[in-house]
């Protein structure tokens, strides 16, 4: 395979962390070739709080998604939703020099908005202008060689806390790889569940992972808002686990086959039986008593009454449209998308990764979103960035690979 039709991805998410290596070919489409799947340690809230722990979970899943792929990754592009990603928007005017439009007056005025970025003890994420303004009139895409006097600019910029990016790419580059992007997740994953009438007509984003909920507006002008909240599905699961007395794997186990959102009785199912496994209790199965959905509904309310109030209370009430799509693997549980409806007065659907990825259906699914949009980032497929694509290199032919070169440096 060509090196420069090769891209690499990874989610470093609260629950699991996820590599994915895939070729571009010549049709557009993202043949993913390599896959690894890892769960996280030593992240909470989207943020690393053990280095070491989180080290090794990323060098294991870039080391599964090698191995796959037969192909050694130099570069990768990164999603987080660590370090409270918040939005900027910047909208200034300057004089123009002539009768037109220069390429000298769009580079003053973009400098000027970059300028007024804050990013003290910040780090800068993302940022692209939406709309240039001429004399007042705006949604111009271009101006150059338009007459006017004033140029104006509408900028969007994405930024987090420096401290907890710093941390996230000394794991990555601990597992020997450099780091060629870090974006936020929620904006990673509308790439790859968004139609472009969805940004037509406008649209948001809530995806909901382990420890965060994320949420990204975008439009016809790509992604005009992001946000990330804390707390996701993984609070769910404590809730289960503490109210069942069960092993946390033993309540996820539960929230994915047995948690529903829908509506109905709350005490007309059966007790659900769980095998279990400990020292405390004898093994075999575990009654759970009929009201699980008590404890779920409420929490997933939660999440999005969230999600509602910061939509709400944002410009991106008026840029996000009346639908919204669920993505993460929190947005997974049944009925999600009925109460979302509900609570947020809003058309909602769950996300899934479009037609333009060929990827086996167990990762198609809205886990896999902020992962299989680097790709299109990484790809140059984001319309308005100009982006360099990740080295690859052929697979080592050593034994241990990309994780025996983390456990030889760390062990």
């Amino acid at each position: 395979m060509a090196r420069e039709n090769l891209v690499a991805a990874l989610d470093v998410g609260s629950t699991k962390v996820c590599c994915f290596i895939a070729r571009i070919a010549e049709d557009g489409h993202f043949d993913v070739v390599g896959i690894g799947d890892r769960a996280s340690r030593g992240i909470l809230e989207g943020a690393v709080v053990d280095i070491h722990a989180a080290g090794q979970a990323i060098a294991t899943a870039i080391s599964h998604a090698e191995r796959m792929a037969g192909i050694e990754v130099q570069q990768i592009y990164v999603a987080t939703s660590g370090g409270r990603p918040a939005s900027q928007r910047i909208r200034l005017e300057l004089p123009v020099a002539g009768p037109r439009i220069a390429p000298a007056d769009i580079r003053e005025v973009q400098s000027a908005a970059y300028a007024r970025i804050e990013t003290t003890g910040r780090r800068l994420l993302l940022v692209r202008p939406l709309h240039y303004t001429v004399d007042g009139i705006d949604g111009i895409e271009n101006p150059l060689g338009m007459y006017g006097s004033r140029i104006g600019i509408d900028l969007h910029a994405v930024t987090a806390e420096a401290g907890p990016i710093a941390n996230l790419e000394a794991c990555v580059k601990a597992a020997h790889v450099e780091v060629a992007g870090i974006l936020p997740a929620p904006y990673a994953a509308g790439l790859a569940v968004l139609t472009e009438e969805d940004r037509e007509l406008g649209i948001a984003v809530a995806d909901m992972g382990g420890g965060t909920t994320g949420i990204a507006v975008f439009n016809s002008r790509g992604v005009t808002f992001v946000d990330v909240l804390k707390k996701g599905g993984a609070r769910l699961t404590e809730d289960v686990a503490y109210a069942f007395s069960l092993s946390f794997r033993e309540a996820e186990e539960i929230k994915v086959k047995e948690a529903s959102c829908l509506s109905g009785s709350l005490h007309d199912a059966d007790p659900i039986q769980v095998p279990v496994e400990d020292s405390f209790r004898k093994n075999g199965n575990h009654a759970i008593p009929p009201y699980l959905k008590q404890i779920v509904t409420p929490r997933t309310e939660q999440t999005f009454e969230r999600v509602r109030a910061r939509l709400d209370e944002t410009y991106a009430r008026m840029e996000a449209g009346r639908r919204v799509v669920l993505t993460g693997g929190a947005s997974q549980l049944v009925g999600a998308g009925r109460l979302g409806e509900l609570i947020l007065e809003r058309q909602v659907r769950a996300g899934t990764i479009g037609p333009e990825f060929r990827i086996a259906d167990s990762r198609a699914g809205p886990a896999y979103a902020a992962c299989a949009g680097l790709l299109v980032h990484a790809s140059g497929g984001n319309p308005g960035t100009a982006l360099s694509m990740p080295n690859l290199r052929p697979a080592p032919t050593h034994l241990f690979g990309r994780f025996g070169a983390w456990m030889r440096q760390h062990i």
